[in-house]
């Protein structure tokens, strides 16, 4: 029986120790457990998450807050072993060790003096030590458990130099010159308020082709990732806030049963927004010849959210409608409000609903693994 992370508890209004749970994980560039959670814990799309899932179950995705050490206290090479970097050398995560080629990695383009802007998603704020980075030396072996002596630190920011923003911490360094091509980005998030500490693998790609890296007017804000195939009908908005929270702007798509399928929807909105907005863009960052620029890519994980430099603080939303208006009695749809006794159906069955709630896009709250949402009629 799955167990829901202390963010689905806090959901339906269930308290939870906060001393029982971890706090956070990188979000730019993304880490391999929060890549997975945003495949959708239950059924990930990529390869790679399909394996550790197959290793060590879905849990770990849902707690992808959790990768830590309760008693680090700063000495990280002692409590986490080599080939278990990944996972923090937790038991529970182990799937995130697997040594593959696969993993999803994120395009790495600093500005042109070298610099990129790192963050962590935090479900708790703590205070801070520091955060340290380490990436992968030349010539590491992608398909070897990952270990220390793989590793070399090029970046170490204090607690108070992170900028604190929401649900994020940010921070801008510098990254280590002569990279190129597939690395590993290993940050360390150590508190100042206790010996904990949180560990983080992101994959990820720096420009590689030996053309100066550009300066780009865009800033990336994390990855689109489509859960699920949506229903004829449906409509996908892209919402838009200034810094204080007020509506800047609206993009919406209704589907069709083509363009409804995962690989596509992101797809279409893509084309949507970069006709119309100024301040967002959605696509893949293709960086060459001293160029830039986002293009759509017909992919259900490989699209990412990009804010133009001229918005500083704009921030938006994906919002999903079904054709009856977010469930009604069609289909059941990732992001819809659901009531008591709605019916809907999913995988070709029919489901009542049990407690109203909103199935929020990655929690994985689907009808055929949720018994305390839904009955099967």
């Amino acid at each position: 029986m799955r167990i829901l992370s202390i963010a689905a508890l806090a959901a339906f209004g269930i308290a939870a120790s906060a001393t029982a749970w971890a706090h956070g994980t990188l979000e730019m560039p993304i880490s391999r457990v929060y890549a997975c959670y945003q495949e959708g814990p239950e059924s990930p799309k990529s390869e790679a998450c399909k394996a550790a899932k197959t290793v060590a179950g879905p849990q770990a995705f849902y707690d992808w807050n959790g990768v830590r050490q309760g008693d680090a206290g700063g000495n990280h090479q002692q409590v986490v072993p080599d080939g278990q970097l990944c996972s923090g050398g937790g038991a529970e995560f182990r799937g995130l060790d697997l040594a593959r080629p696969d993993w999803t990695k994120s395009s790495i383009v600093p500005t042109g003096a070298g610099d990129y802007t790192f963050v962590w998603k935090a479900t708790a704020a703590h205070a801070t030590s520091y955060f340290k980075y380490f990436v992968t030396r030349n010539g590491w072996n992608p398909n070897a458990p990952l270990k220390w002596s793989d590793l070399e630190e090029f970046a170490s920011v204090p607690g108070s130099a992170a900028q604190k923003v929401g649900d994020q911490y940010r921070m801008t360094v510098k990254l280590p010159q002569g990279r190129k091509g597939d690395h590993v980005i290993y940050g360390v998030w150590q508190r100042a308020d206790s010996r904990e500490a949180f560990y983080a693998c992101s994959d990820v790609k720096f420009p590689g082709d030996g053309t100066p890296v550009p300066t780009t007017g865009w800033e990336d804000q994390g990855p689109l990732i489509a859960n699920s195939d949506l229903s004829a009908g449906s409509t996908v908005t892209l919402r838009v806030f200034d810094p204080s929270g007020r509506d800047a702007g609206k993009h919406s798509v209704t589907l069709t049963a083509a363009t409804g399928k995962a690989a596509m929807w992101p797809y279409t909105l893509a084309q949507k927004v970069n006709a119309e907005s100024q301040i967002f863009r959605i696509g893949v960052l293709q960086s060459g010849s001293g160029t830039a620029s986002i293009v759509p890519a017909q992919s259900a994980t490989a699209n990412r959210l990009y804010l133009s430099k001229a918005y500083p603080g704009y921030s938006t939303e994906i919002d999903k409608q079904a054709p009856s208006g977010g469930g009604g009695t069609g289909s059941w749809v990732e992001g819809g409000t659901y009531t008591v006794g709605q019916t809907v159906t999913y995988q070709g069955r029919s489901y009542r609903c049990l407690q109203a709630h909103t199935a929020w896009v990655g929690a994985g709250w689907t009808p055929a693994t949720s018994p305390t949402l839904w009955q099967a009629v």
